[in-house]
């Protein structure tokens, strides 16, 4: 059963377009080497798949073929966590791709850019992780993301760490239980391990079905 809000109240500033058909959504997402997607991420794009009345794909930024172009106009969602250099010159390398392919396509925010996301962050966050939890991001290039970090770990009321600092970190704070920040399973959650019930974020059931329940309200 669909829990999604409806498109004027889950996307307030996107234009009402209840009566139309759904645009496809062209999911882009980092990969790992050589274009291997992992299977959360694959989960995601065919549950939208099977809950929209339209085509849901996948472009892979470490991928080396590209989806075919779209016959309607489709949603470009970057699927990033972090306002680096895959949000800032990546997708904007492939909107102008795209563009010039003569493809409709409206760009949204990178999904970390998103209010309504880190709100279900929050609410994992509640119910599983232990106190003395820090979140430990993927490194970032200092001065552009020094607000964004800032500010989200106030949203989080938790400290945020970036992984190359994690060590020193923990040898200072002994007690801190790293809760890794990524979408799935990636080199840095592989050498962390798992913190308790603290798993990639698209292994969180609420995390994950709420990411779903926004995509699918996507007009």
């Amino acid at each position: 059963m669909r829990t999604a809000a409806p498109a004027s109240r889950a996307w307030p500033l996107l234009p009402n377009s209840a009566l139309l058909p759904q645009r496809a959504i062209r999911l882009v997402v980092h990969g790992r080497a050589g274009g291997e997607v992992p299977e959360a991420l694959r989960g995601l794009c065919q549950s939208e798949q099977s809950a929209r009345r339209a085509p849901v794909e996948l472009e892979v930024l470490t991928g080396t073929s590209f989806p075919s172009r779209s016959d309607g106009p489709l949603w470009l969602v970057p699927m990033l966590l972090w306002p680096g250099a895959h949000a800032r010159v990546d997708v904007p390398m492939i909107r102008r791709r795209l563009v010039r392919e003569g493809q409709s396509l409206t760009l949204l925010p990178f999904l970390g850019a998103w209010t309504s996301w880190w709100s279900l962050v929050a609410q994992a966050l509640q119910v599983h992780a232990s106190t003395t939890g820090v979140l430990i991001h993927h490194p970032l290039r200092p001065g552009l993301a020094d607000r964004f970090l800032a500010q989200l770990s106030v949203r989080m009321g938790r400290p945020l760490v970036p992984f190359d600092q994690w060590p020193e970190y923990q040898r200072l704070h002994p007690e801190a239980q790293p809760l890794t920040l990524a979408l799935a399973p990636n080199r840095m959650t592989e050498s962390l391990g798992e913190a308790g019930e603290w798993p990639p974020l698209l292994d969180h059931p609420l995390i994950r079905q709420g990411l779903i329940d926004l995509l699918v309200s996507l007009p």
